[in-house]
C-alpha cells in the first residue's frame, strides 16, 4: 500500500554540485568521486540501480549515469522519449519551489543509451514532455548534449554534456542553484525515481524535484 505521505516530502533535498573546468570529453573531463549524488534509494522505496555524477561550469552540465543489475535487454525509440529506457532528467533554470506546473525555464531530457544514428545503435539526448506544462521552452538546439554510451551485461553507462544552450534561463552566477529531478525507466522494473516514490506525480510536478546548489569550490 502506497503511503499517505511522501516519506521524501519531510525533507527538502539540497544537493550539491561542484564546479569543474572541464566537463568534455568524458576522456578528459574532472568527475571524481566528490561529484557524486548521494543514492536516496532506500527513502524513496525504490530499486538501488542508478548512480549519478554531476559537475557544472558556465558552459552547462557535465553528467555520469551508471546502471546496474536491470538487464541488458533495452527499449530506446528516439520518437517515444516518454516511454523509452534509459536516464531521464527534469531540470529547471529558475527553480521558484512554489508551482506544482512546468514552465518555460523546465527541460525535461531523455538520455538514451541505445536507438540513435541510422542503424539505431548509438546514444542520443531528446527532449521529452513534461505533463500539465503552462509554457513551453526553447526547442533544443541540435547537437546542444554530446554523449556517449557503454553497454554492459546489466545495464548502461551514460556520459553526457548538457550544455547552456540545452538550458533555457541558464545563468549559474545569478542564479547558482536548479532544480532537478532522475529517473532511471525501464521495460523490467518501470519507473525508478531518485528522489521521491514512483507513485508521486514528480513527472509533472517541479515541487517534488530536489534542489541542487551550484557549488564554486
Amino acid at each position: 500500500m502506497s503511503p499517505l505521505v511522501n516519506p521524501a516530502a519531510l525533507f527538502t533535498f539540497r544537493l550539491p554540485c561542484h564546479r569543474r573546468k572541464r566537463l568534455w570529453p568524458p576522456s578528459a573531463w574532472d568527475l571524481d568521486e566528490k561529484c557524486r549524488l548521494p543514492s536516496l534509494a532506500a527513502v524513496a522505496g525504490v530499486p538501488d540501480v542508478l548512480e549519478l555524477w554531476l559537475a557544472w561550469n558556465e558552459e552547462g552540465l557535465g553528467l555520469r549515469g551508471v546502471a546496474k543489475g536491470i538487464g541488458a535487454a533495452r527499449w530506446c525509440h528516439p520518437t517515444k522519449p516518454e516511454d523509452s529506457d534509459g536516464l531521464h532528467l527534469w531540470i529547471a533554470t529558475r527553480p521558484t519551489g512554489e508551482s506544482h506546473r512546468a514552465g518555460r525555464f523546465c527541460r525535461r531530457l531523455a538520455l538514451l543509451p541505445t536507438g540513435g544514428g541510422r542503424t539505431a545503435d548509438k546514444p542520443v539526448a531528446v527532449p521529452a514532455m513534461i505533463p500539465r506544462t503552462s509554457e513551453m521552452p526553447t526547442e533544443l538546439p541540435e547537437g546542444a548534449i554530446p554523449i556517449e554510451s557503454t553497454l554492459t551485461a546489466d545495464g548502461w553507462e551514460i556520459r553526457a554534456c548538457i550544455s547552456a544552450a540545452a538550458l533555457p534561463g541558464w545563468d549559474p552566477l545569478e542564479i547558482p542553484r536548479l532544480g532537478f529531478f532522475a529517473a532511471l525507466i525501464d521495460r523490467r522494473l518501470g519507473r525508478v525515481p531518485c528522489f521521491a516514490p514512483p507513485e508521486y506525480p514528480w513527472e509533472s510536478d517541479p515541487t517534488t524535484w530536489a534542489e541542487l546548489q551550484l557549488v564554486t569550490k
